[in-house]
C-alpha cells in the first residue's frame, strides 16, 4: 500500500512539474487578445475591469467592473478582446463591425460591407398537373419464423456484448 502511494505521488509530481501553469502562457500572437488595444481593435471601443479571485466570497469577483459591463452591453457593444492575465485584466468591448489597424491572419482590415437588400421577384405558382394513383398489389416481405436472427442493422458495438456475455456464462 505505501508503495503504491509512493508511484502515485512521484507520478503526479512529474506531471506537475512538466505542465506549465496557465497563468505562464502568453496569447496567441495571431489573437486578438495579443492585439488588445484601441488603436489595433477599434477606436470607439471601451475597456470594463475584471478579475477572477479563486477562494473569495461568491460574486465578490463578478461585481469588478459590472456597471461599465452591463453599460457597454446596453450600448449594443460586444467583447473584442482580453488585455490582461488570468486573475485580472481589462475587456475591450467594441461596436459590431467597427474595425482597427489590426486583422486577423495578418492583412490589413476591411470594413464590413452593409447588405444591400436584393429586389424581391413575384413568384407565379405553375400550375400542378397530377395523375390519378391507381392501386397495385401490396407487397410485403417474407416473415422468417424461428428463433432468433440478426439484422442487417444490428451494430457491431451490440454484437460484442453479446459475445462478452456469452463468454462470460461460459466461465
Amino acid at each position: 500500500m505505501r508503495a503504491r502511494f509512493l508511484l502515485l505521488s512521484l507520478g503526479t509530481g512529474l506531471v506537475l512539474i512538466a505542465t506549465p501553469a496557465r497563468a505562464d502562457i502568453p496569447p496567441d500572437p495571431d489573437s486578438a487578445d495579443a492585439h488588445c488595444t484601441q488603436a489595433e481593435q477599434c477606436s470607439a471601443g471601451v475597456f470594463c475591469d475584471y478579475a477572477w479571485r479563486p477562494g473569495a466570497k461568491d460574486g465578490e469577483a463578478e461585481k469588478v467592473g459590472e456597471g461599465c459591463r452591463s453599460e457597454a452591453e446596453a450600448k449594443g457593444l460586444e467583447l473584442r478582446c482580453r488585455n490582461g492575465g488570468n486573475y485580472s485584466g481589462q475587456n475591450l468591448y467594441c461596436p459590431k463591425g467597427a474595425t482597427g489597424t489590426w486583422s486577423a491572419g495578418g492583412g490589413t482590415p476591411t470594413p464590413t460591407p452593409t447588405p444591400t437588400p436584393e429586389p424581391v421577384k413575384p413568384v407565379t405558382p405553375e400550375p400542378v398537373k397530377s395523375e390519378p394513383v391507381k392501386p397495385g398489389p401490396v407487397q410485403s416481405e417474407p416473415v422468417k419464423s424461428g428463433g432468433c436472427s440478426l439484422h442487417a442493422e444490428a451494430s457491431p458495438a451490440w454484437l460484442l456484448l453479446g459475445l462478452f456475455g456469452l463468454l462470460r456464462r461460459r466461465r
